[in-house]
């Protein structure tokens, strides 16, 4: 029997090197003050990695930090379907649904403080590449998948599925949360406080309304 071509000795440790770059690159993205092109070369340095073994693992600059983008938004997704589940609709009068839920999804913290720095800080390497707005927001639609489903679970929970298109939808509910939590925590507050905030209490769950219509 063929052995799997994921599974050979090469292609698993390719992944662990993959996987220790992107961790290696999260944790520097909140503070890094220098370009793209000094990112890599001390992500190289730090796993003594050669230019032509670094790009096998990222062929373009972007790449690494379209990666990176990638798990954050896996990590998005996982905390809105863990949310989903974990509500329950029979422990809130029907008129308060759409405000339990949206002070749930806050609670499970579907972006905090450091994915909303390391996003931040990638548009603005990818800016500095000559990367045009476009390309950043095509990169961050092929990651859109995860988060539609994990969100229309999350509306199937409180009876609703999406009016709107589905992917400009979301779109604008990460976008907004995005802004609105950045605002919070700029503005003093906490990060475990936010569902508490106006646009958790009243905001979200108006656009959560607006995007979606009672399932058929």
């Amino acid at each position: 029997m063929a052995a799997n071509p994921l599974s050979t000795p090469a292609s698993v440790s390719r992944r662990r090197r993959r996987a220790q770059i992107i961790t290696l690159a999260r944790t520097a993205l909140p503070t890094w003050v220098g370009s793209l092109q000094e990112l890599i070369s001390e992500l190289r340095k730090e796993t003594g990695l050669s230019d032509g073994a670094f790009r096998t693992l990222f062929p373009d600059d972007r790449d690494l930090l379209r990666a990176v983008d990638h798990e954050l938004i896996e990590e998005c997704a996982q905390r809105v379907r863990s949310a989903a589940m974990a509500f329950d609709p029979g422990q809130h009068p029907p008129e308060a649904l759409e405000t339990a839920i949206s002070e749930a999804l806050a609670s499970a913290r579907p972006l905090d403080w450091s994915s909303l720095t390391i996003r931040l800080r990638e548009r603005q390497l990818a800016a500095s590449t000559g990367a045009r707005s476009e390309d950043v927001i095509a990169s961050e639609r092929a990651f859109l998948p995860a988060l539609l489903e994990a969100f229309e679970l999350l509306l199937s929970r409180i009876g609703r599925e999406f009016d709107w298109q589905p992917a400009l939808a979301v779109r604008v509910v990460i976008l907004t949360y995005e802004r609105s939590f950045e605002s919070w925590i700029l503005s003093g507050g906490s990060e475990s406080s936010f569902s508490d905030s106006s646009y958790v209490r009243n905001t979200l769950p108006a656009l959560l309304l607006g995007v979606s219509r009672r399932r058929r």
